[in-house]
């Protein structure tokens, strides 16, 4: 836990966090995601080993977010420019900017973006927070949202979070990435991470155009449905045919030779 200037929030190798220690639901939320996105740099030095990243993928919630054989290189670098799909509050993100990238963390649940908000001035503005969600076209979707897990778990056009029927929900605007990266003249998109709860597939195809120019890094959620690892990979290669793609238990990475 850091503090200065009367703001008290968690610090985790560099990445900081506003401190949401009085939300308990928020804090079940933070406890799960240590595992996928800070044990590595916290506990294991950033040893995004193949070897390491399968034995303890085994235990984890979902698996790292980076993974490592030779040259297939899937992790963040200084200087990068990331893509946060599914940002929540800004963990992935603000682990980004540690390791001296910047990120465009896409939240689009209000309770968690004004979090978001509070993690980009904590990591001295390397970080963008927009309250849009990717998808394959421009649209306007009702996202269904499970207050058990703190905003953490949401669906975009489905009326069911965590295997159960939910009657929360807000409007949000989807845009494409292609767009995004277009319209804000952005010259590189280095690396996608993306937890999206089962939009990962019309993030892809929202974002042909920056596979093809970019071929960033991907490290892509592939536990929500059952046929991801399969489509998730056939998207990806239909862009760009030079992608190498690694499974693990719950992500494919992925990177262009």
């Amino acid at each position: 836990m850091g503090g200065g200037g009367g703001i008290s929030y968690f610090n985790f190798n560099g990445a900081k966090l506003p401190d949401i220690s009085n939300d308990s639901k928020m804090m079940k939320m933070l406890i799960a995601i240590f595992q996928d996105v800070f044990m590595f740099p916290c506990i294991l030095n950033d040893d995004y080993n193949k070897a390491t990243v399968e034995l303890f993928d085994r235990y984890m919630t979902e698996g790292p977010y980076g993974y490592k054989d030779g040259d297939f290189d899937v992790t963040v670098k200084r200087n990068d420019v990331v893509i946060d799909a599914g940002a929540w509050i800004g963990d992935f993100s603000a682990y980004a900017v540690s390791k001296g990238a910047i990120a465009y963390a896409f939240e689009p649940v209000h309770k968690s973006f004004e979090l978001l908000k509070k993690t980009a001035e904590l990591n001295e503005g390397k970080i963008y927070p927009i309250k849009l969600g990717l998808g394959e076209k421009e649209n306007e979707l009702p996202i269904y949202i499970d207050e058990k897990n703190g905003g953490g778990e949401s669906r975009v056009g489905l009326n069911f979070v965590g295997n159960k029927v939910s009657d929360i929900t807000e409007k949000i605007k989807i845009i494409t990435l292609d767009k995004f990266v277009k319209d804000n003249n952005i010259k590189k998109v280095d690396f996608i991470k993306a937890d999206i709860e089962g939009a990962e597939r019309d993030l892809l195809r929202g974002a042909r155009e920056v596979l093809r120019e970019f071929a960033p890094k991907l490290a892509i959620c592939t536990y929500h449905f059952l046929e991801d690892a399969e489509l998730l990979e056939k998207i990806i290669l239909e862009a760009n045919p030079k992608y190498k793609v690694v499974h693990t238990r719950k992500k494919l990475f992925a990177k262009a030779d």
